[in-house]
């Protein structure tokens, strides 16, 4: 198998489609057709099942693809040592994160990192927690930046940081009427002012009465609400859908619902409006931001620098870009 086989038949199985594999490959797709055809045909089965929409993995695609996975992480693995016995100071450095972690949280550790080890490649990649946690598990990526759980089998996860969720409502919602000795402002969470302190949180059923905006994948999914709300005994009531996080807090500054917003975005993500926010009583609404790698696989030194300059970022509180 050659590396461009490789890279063709893993292009279409993840992208699921011959034109999509063949616009992120940059070739035509009739060229990309007749390439796989030619391998399957070299191999003498068929690994992309074409009747279904989008394409399946055959039985024999499952395993080819799970194999050259494999080959392509051993690949990896061996230019990763090269590379640290010529240097400590060389190499390359992949990144998986959201856009708004990386935005939000990790401009400033990849900066400060590359003040440091200016000889080391640093890669960002921005996508799905799914797609990104694949790519730690095939070797493609170093390490991922996230929340959630994470399967012991295939990832090394080392916590950073807690992230809490809070309560967003629009500052127009009667809903402050009736809690104002339960709302803060931004700046008591950006500030952890004495009101943020001591402030008492709502319990998961007062918000009941409120329609929710939600995103429906990512680290942020209605999942998390779903949880809250069953811990309050109610069915939460939809509003709008929207698909990033970002996008999500707009929505909810603009009065379409309240919704679940992290901490973090209130603290660092640089916005001049803000709802109000409210400390929620609930065992739902705290996650571990993690640094995650591949279980078992070659840590290379410029992974484990990167780990360091983090961490000790972490530790003194300026990992964050500050607003």
């Amino acid at each position: 198998m050659t590396t461009q086989q490789i890279d063709y038949i893993l292009a279409v199985a993840e992208e699921k489609s011959f034109s999509k594999a063949a616009a992120r490959l940059y070739v035509t797709q009739p060229s990309l057709s007749q390439s796989v055809m030619g391998i399957e045909k070299s191999l003498g089965v068929t690994i992309f099942d074409r009747s279904f929409n989008p394409i399946r993995l055959t039985a024999a695609g499952e395993i080819f693809v799970e194999t050259a996975r494999q080959i392509r992480s051993l690949e990896e693995g061996m230019k990763n040592r090269l590379s640290d016995l010529e240097s400590s100071l060389s190499g390359t450095l992949t990144i998986g994160a959201s856009s708004f972690r990386t935005g939000c949280l990790l401009a400033k550790s990849i900066a400060r990192f590359r003040e440091s080890f200016p000889g080391i490649s640093v890669t960002v990649a921005e996508d799905s927690r799914e797609r990104l946690l694949e790519q730690v598990k095939t070797s493609q990526l170093d390490v991922f930046i996230g929340t959630g759980q994470f399967d012991k089998r295939h990832f090394h996860a080392e916590e950073l940081h807690k992230e809490t969720l809070l309560l967003a409502v629009s500052q127009s919602h009667p809903f402050n009427e009736k809690h104002g000795d339960q709302m803060l402002t931004h700046e008591d969470v950006q500030k952890q002012t004495m009101r943020f302190v001591m402030a008492p949180p709502l319990s998961p059923k007062d918000m009941s009465e409120l329609s929710f905006v939600v995103t429906d994948r990512g680290e942020f999914s209605k999942d998390r609400l779903m949880a809250v709300a069953d811990e309050g005994g109610f069915t939460p009531k939809i509003s709008m859908r929207a698909r990033t996080l970002e996008t999500m807090f707009s929505f909810v500054n603009e009065g379409f619902g309240a919704a679940l917003i992290p901490d973090t975005l209130v603290r660092f993500g640089n916005y001049r409006v803000h709802p109000c926010y409210y400390l929620i009583d609930s065992n739902c609404v705290t996650e571990s931001i993690s640094l995650v790698s591949r279980k078992n696989g070659y840590f290379s030194n410029a992974a484990a620098q990167y780990s360091l300059t983090l961490k000790k970022l972490v530790d003194i509180g300026t990992w964050r870009v500050q607003g």
